[in-house]
């Protein structure tokens, strides 16, 4: 990648991994209210959140309590992920190192692994609090409180 450093690339991948493993858990909560498919849901850019976000209006209210939070904390990080992987990479100054231009703001960010790989951390901890609150649901126990 004309010199970007193999672990900005490897936080890039994680973060994408994570993010698709959080639309993958949006899909099946949306696929509930949907035509059960979580896979067509998944195909379309941006609908895993907008069915999961359908889904959860007509839930009982203990877990639509719990989702609400927790789907919004989720469509929060998946912008992050998109400012990432759809910015562009600049490197005008070699002793500077790589930054993230964002493409609408034009607004630089440090292309920092640490950083990165803590928005891959919090992509994967909303999915296994949706994951939590949707075994809740199946198991018909109290969803769980989510700090």
């Amino acid at each position: 990648m004309n010199g970007l450093p193999d672990d900005v690339v490897a936080a890039v991948g994680r973060i994408t991994i994570a993010a698709g493993d959080l639309e993958l858990v949006l899909a099946w909560i949306g696929a509930s209210q949907a035509d059960g498919n979580a896979f067509k849901i998944l195909a379309k850019p941006g609908e895993p959140l907008r069915a999961a976000r359908r889904s959860i209006e007509v839930a009982a209210p203990a877990y639509r309590d719990a989702f609400l939070p927790v789907v919004e904390k989720a469509a929060d990080l998946l912008a992050r992920r998109h400012t990432v992987v759809h910015a562009m990479w600049v490197n005008d100054d070699p002793g500077q190192g790589w930054e993230l231009l964002h493409y609408k703001s034009y607004v630089r960010h440090p292309a920092d692994p640490q950083t990165l790989d803590e928005l891959a951390r919090q992509l994967m901890e909303i999915r296994n609090q949706l994951v939590r609150i949707v075994t809740a649901q199946i198991n018909n126990r109290p969803a769980p409180a989510i700090t």
